[in-house]
């Protein structure tokens, strides 16, 4: 996308150029879309969903696996009793599993701190349920004719995120420009556009270590990254002792928090060398043919076995080696503050022996549903170790 001399003359929007550049980065950035609301404004534009505050706040939800844990149980014939820390939320009627058995229950009743469920699976009437552990809501059967259903368990919450100012400055003087020079550096144009690629390195170095602060006369606002965000108490992390390297088991079991938490995981999110280790989980099926002048070798997908997902690996060179990062995606956006989305303005003063512009933006990012969505594998061998 060029830019022109025109936006030497009046403000003009950069949101577009923003998003476009941001999806040709081979960085974390790329994974956040500028957040757009279906349908058009008055004069045919696409709505953009804008944040209308310096905190901007958004909805959490996760339709998670509704589950109790239980600490003490007994049995007799295929009637099972399970103390839980509060049997509310549960009734007459549903059907549940423990977590780790195949066998599915029926409630017979659900009070206080009890829960008694009479098997009902065909085969193995008999069996022996575990001293402790984790029961597995799985449906609440509606007759025929009802005239109500299911609650559903929604994990409602808001979260919020500050915005932060964006903003680089261009100037060149009169003789600057006058000079002819091979590239065109010595235009303002030009100027803007390297202008506006560091502002969209700047703003994916915040996606990542950026740090949620509020505003204050002596403290620039800032919004907080993923390692705000997916570091938080209470959310989902693997780490690990002993430095052991990057394996395929540990990605899997990272995945599959993510899917037990509610969320659908899409991406690994790693560094340079955390991905050669991830290519290197295909070296026995790699196969070079004899008049190949390509060298190389990168994987840019893995297929978990929690559920078969999908997920891209997404290479951010400022990612830690010892840190791997298992994702939903879904939750990502850059929001901008209304009004305030990525433009360039002339700053030229009167009088002054040249030509001056600034690009400027004030924006936020959303990690919708972060302790479900985000899983960091931490304390892994270097890169270097395993690959030497």
């Amino acid at each position: 996308m060029a830019f022109s001399t025109d936006l030497l003359n009046a403000r003009i929007d950069l949101s577009d150029v923003l998003s476009w550049r941001a999806s040709q980065t081979p960085r974390l950035i790329r994974l956040f879309p500028t957040r757009r609301a279906p349908g058009f404004d008055a004069a045919g534009r696409s709505n953009v969903l804008s944040a209308t505050a310096t905190e901007h706040f958004w909805l959490e939800g996760l339709d998670a696996p509704k589950t109790k844990s239980f600490t003490a149980s007994s049995e007799s014939g295929s009637t099972a009793t399970f103390t839980v820390a509060d049997a509310s939320g549960w009734q007459s009627g549903d059907l549940f599993h423990v977590l780790g058995d195949h066998g599915v229950l029926r409630v017979s009743s659900a009070s206080g701190t009890s829960i008694v469920g009479t098997r009902v699976t065909a085969s193995d009437p008999e069996f022996l349920t575990p001293d402790s552990g984790v029961l597995v809501f799985d449906s609440r059967p509606v007759q025929e004719g009802s005239s109500s259903g299911e609650d559903f368990f929604m994990q409602s919450r808001s979260e919020s995120n500050f915005t932060q100012i964006f903003r680089g400055d261009v100037a060149l003087s009169g003789t600057a420009q006058a000079v002819s020079q091979a590239g065109m550096e010595n235009t303002i144009a030009t100027q803007l556009e390297y202008a506006t690629d560091s502002i969209v390195r700047r703003i994916n170095a915040a996606l990542v270590f950026g740090v949620k602060t509020r505003r204050t006369a002596s403290e620039p606002g800032a919004m907080g990254g993923l390692y705000y965000f997916g570091t938080q108490s209470g959310g989902l992390a693997r780490p690990q002792t002993g430095a052991p390297a990057l394996t395929m088991g540990l990605l899997n079991r990272a995945a599959q928090d993510v899917l037990d938490a509610g969320g659908v995981p899409d991406a690994i999110i790693c560094g340079a060398g955390q991905a050669q280790v991830i290519s290197t989980f295909m070296e026995s099926q790699v196969q070079v043919a004899q008049d190949s002048r390509e060298a190389g070798r990168f994987v840019d997908s893995f297929v978990t076995s929690a559920g078969g997902a999908t997920m891209k690996v997404v290479v951010e060179p400022s990612i830690p080696d010892s840190d791997v990062w298992v994702c939903d995606t879904r939750g990502f956006a850059l929001v901008p503050l209304a009004g305030r989305a990525l433009h360039t303005e002339p700053a030229s003063a009167p009088g002054v022996d040249g030509r001056r512009a600034i690009v400027l933006g004030e924006y936020t990012a959303e990690f919708k549903n972060a302790k479900e969505s985000l899983c960091r594998i931490s304390g892994l061998k270097s890169s270097a170790e395993v690959l030497t």
